[in-house]
């Protein structure tokens, strides 16, 4: 499969339909900045349809479309949540603090934030042979002059893709996620993440540790085993690749007693953390950041490939002079590559 492949069209995962037989579906974040909500959700509008509503000045839902909910967001719970008001009703300051100085004080805090905090479209799951839908919206984006990753040296804006699970079966979750650990090194040469977003812990490596144990041929968890050790490892939503929202979907008592202070969303989703938003970028298309996804399941389908691979990462992460085996695991993996 040649690079322009991979930068050009969407590819299909080899396993188009979940465990009921139904087509599966991705949602994509795009992070972005100087689109204020309401021309965002306007625009969106245009093109999909549906009833705007503001939930407050800092998040925007457009329900009733084709595909589901629009979301778009200043990327700051603290606003989305109304936390100040909260706040304000839980210690009895009501009548000191009334709504307009709370409105005063957001506004504030939001202006503040606003070289930093970036905006945030979440759109409904895509049916995953329909995922040009995500192209449309990054060219909706575009057009009315989003800003994406490296439009300043302090954006560390990511996109995030939700593809749903195969099957909510611990083997699956497993071999994806060996997958994705032996590609990382790969995925990264190809994505080129900026620099700010790396030196950020918004995309923090797995630990070598944890990668080691999931590589290991002996590890067999059950889903429970499965779940305890990726929460010892990773407390964390910071990670390229984030389980917890499909953890917590699995068993959410588990994860939050564990995780308590994280704000998770639960769904059947893997959290793919790994792109940058280039949604300012004519010539980038969605589908770069997609496809990386896509290596990741068909490298897991493909378990003769997966095994030996796997050994190769496992020589490179284990070795004390690693870099020296990089060029090796990289190149064993491009040969892959090229011949799916």
């Amino acid at each position: 499969m040649t690079q322009e492949i991979l930068t050009s069209t969407f590819l299909s995962p080899h396993q188009e339909t979940n465990a009921e037989g139904e087509i599966r579906h991705a949602g994509f974040e795009f992070e972005f900045a100087d689109l204020k909500l309401p021309v965002c959700l306007a625009l969106l509008q245009q093109e999909y349809g549906g009833k705007i509503e503001m939930i407050n000045p800092y998040y925007y839902k457009l329900s009733e479309t084709k595909y589901g909910t629009f979301k778009a967001m200043v990327d700051f719970q603290f606003l989305v949540n109304s936390e100040l008001k909260k706040w304000v009703n839980k210690i009895g300051l009501e009548g000191i603090l009334d709504e307009e100085t709370i409105a005063l004080i957001e506004k504030f805090i939001a202006t503040v934030g606003e070289s930093v905090v970036p905006y945030e479209v979440t759109t409904p799951p895509f049916p995953v042979n329909a995922l040009y839908e995500a192209q449309k919206v990054k060219e909706i984006l575009r057009r009315a002059g989003a800003k994406g990753t490296k439009a300043s040296p302090v954006y560390a804006f990511g996109m995030h893709i939700n593809p749903e699970v195969k099957a909510i079966d611990v083997n699956v979750i497993l071999y994806d996620l060996r997958a994705f650990f032996v590609l990382y090194e790969y995925l990264v040469e190809w994505l080129k993440p900026d620099l700010t977003r790396r030196i950020t812990p918004y995309i923090k490596p797995f630990d070598k540790e944890y990668r080691l144990l999931v590589l290991s041929e002996s590890y067999a968890p059950t889903m429970p085993e499965f779940i305890d050790d990726y929460l010892q490892y990773n407390p964390t939503r910071n990670r390229a690749l984030d389980l917890l929202p499909l953890l917590t979907w699995i068993d959410e008592e588990k994860v939050r007693r564990a995780l308590p202070d994280e704000k998770i969303g639960k769904r059947p989703t893997y959290h793919y953390r790994l792109p940058d938003s280039r949604v300012d970028e004519e010539e980038w298309c969605v589908c770069e950041g997609w496809n990386s996804w896509a290596l990741v399941e068909r490298l897991a389908e493909d378990k003769e490939s997966m095994d030996k691979l796997a050994l190769v990462a496992i020589e490179y992460l284990a070795s004390p002079l690693s870099i020296l085996l990089k060029d090796k695991l990289l190149s064993e993996i491009d040969e892959w590559v090229k011949n799916i």
